[in-house]
């Protein structure tokens, strides 16, 4: 018997590792993308880490499971601008820290900004904060891909 419970404790105890080791891999694979969202009306305050390799699991079976009339639905049309946001997206894990825009209006303010190979993005308003952060490598990756569904 103390065999058997030595046996099955090993066996858990692998089983654990494993899962951790996986959960780690697809971590370090991808990247994290966050959304942290507070509502102090609501009394909401969510912390979401979002594996990437969730998100690029989407994006390359997302051609698949769409018809072409949800893809067509899918109207990007940045007219004379799309050149330059295909240039940027290329470019955004190589160039340095900047401010994309920022905007301040009475006591709501909006911040979008590249810092330290991370695109973050920043809302308040009075009673809503909202932070969203996704390393620049995946932005560029999954804008290639939403790019050739269209």
């Amino acid at each position: 018997m103390k065999k058997f419970l030595t046996f099955f404790a090993a066996g858990f105890a692998v089983l654990i590792l494993s899962w951790v080791v996986l959960i780690g891999a697809v971590y370090a694979w991808g990247g994290v993308m966050t959304v942290h969202v507070q509502d102090r009306n609501e009394g909401l305050n969510l912390y979401l880490p979002v594996p990437l390799a969730v998100v690029d699991v989407a994006m390359a079976t997302g051609g698949l499971v769409l018809s072409r009339e949800q893809l067509l639905d899918i109207d990007v049309d940045l007219g004379e601008w799309e050149p330059m946001m295909r240039a940027m997206v290329e470019a955004l894990d190589d160039c340095p820290d900047f401010t994309l825009v920022e905007v301040q209006d009475g006591s709501e303010h909006v911040k979008v900004y590249k810092e330290h190979g991370v695109l973050k993005i920043e809302v308040d308003e009075e009673d809503v904060r909202v932070r969203v952060s996704v390393p620049t490598r995946a932005v560029e990756r999954n804008v290639k891909r939403l790019a050739r569904w269209i």
